[in-house]
């Protein structure tokens, strides 16, 4: 669900002497959440399990990331209970089951997924875990309005939590009906995010597009700078004091961005019935 094709940055693994880093610097901070993901499929990395297990054994209390669970199975859900991963979303929008896998039909795929992730959840609970909290999540488009009563009555009281997430614009490069930039407040990403992309080029906000490829959001890379310069920086005081002022001209990817209020929308989101069952 990620846009790729609208960003003009290559693409890669990130080294594990670079996440190595980066964990380190984050292991002595009150860092919140750990998240592994970021316009890519995680379970593609090879060293994916070792990453979890280093970042939960130098302290990062809750380590995380988003799939679509393809490259899931038995024995790679078992490395990932024991490495202690937190929580799998698993974000399955049954509408783009082809355009996962084309050549497969979107029941055959499904039904392969529902199994894998029930598996997942029958390994935690056999040896009497909690983690990882499973939370099953569907996008709310058009391609999917009829799906989504079905895919909650299916994981609700299966997976630990379900949920129906609004359609992002990825900062108005998707558009998104009813969805326009309006007066607002400052974006909660620039105060609560930061990003360290593969390369390690770090931005703060998990929704900019390189799609013009000058890497307009960067604000450092952590392979050359440590990320308390980074986030102590020049560049980020203004860009933060410039939103406070309500000058998003400072910041041109975010001047159309109609997505600064995703958390609110994302509340309302967790609260509307579908269905007849809370998503």
């Amino acid at each position: 669900m990620c846009p790729r094709k609208k960003s003009r940055k290559a693409v890669g693994y990130m080294s594990f002497e670079l996440f190595r880093d980066v964990v380190d610097q984050l292991s002595c901070r009150n860092i919140a959440q750990l998240s592994l993901h970021l316009a890519g499929e995680p379970l593609l990395h090879p060293r994916i399990t070792e990453m979890v297990a280093y970042a939960k054994g130098h302290g990062l209390r809750r380590v995380r990331f988003a799939t679509n669970a393809t490259l899931l199975n038995e024995n790679l859900a078992r490395d990932l209970i024991e490495a202690g991963l937190d929580s799998l979303t698993v974000s399955m929008d049954a509408s783009c089951a082809k355009r996962y896998c084309p050549g497969l039909s979107g029941n055959e795929l499904i039904s392969n997924l529902d199994q894998k992730i029930v598996g997942l959840i029958a390994l935690r609970n056999q040896r009497g875990l909690e983690y990882p909290e499973v939370h099953m999540r569907i996008i709310n488009m058009e391609s999917t309005q009829d799906l989504i009563g079905d895919f909650v009555q299916r994981w609700e009281g299966v997976a630990d939590r379900v949920t129906v997430k609004p359609l992002l614009s990825w900062a108005g490069h998707i558009k998104v009906p009813g969805k326009e930039p309006t007066r607002r407040l400052i974006c909660i990403s620039h105060l609560t995010q930061g990003v360290v992309l593969w390369d390690g080029d770090v931005s703060f906000c998990c929704l900019y597009i390189d799609s013009e490829g000058d890497g307009a959001a960067v604000i450092g890379n952590a392979a050359r700078t440590s990320l308390e310069d980074i986030f102590l920086s020049e560049r980020r005081r203004v860009l933060i004091e410039a939103q406070l002022r309500g000058n998003y001209d400072v910041a041109p990817y975010c001047r159309e961005c109609p997505d600064w209020n995703e958390y609110l929308d994302w509340g309302r989101a967790e609260k509307r019935p579908v269905a007849g069952v809370e998503a």
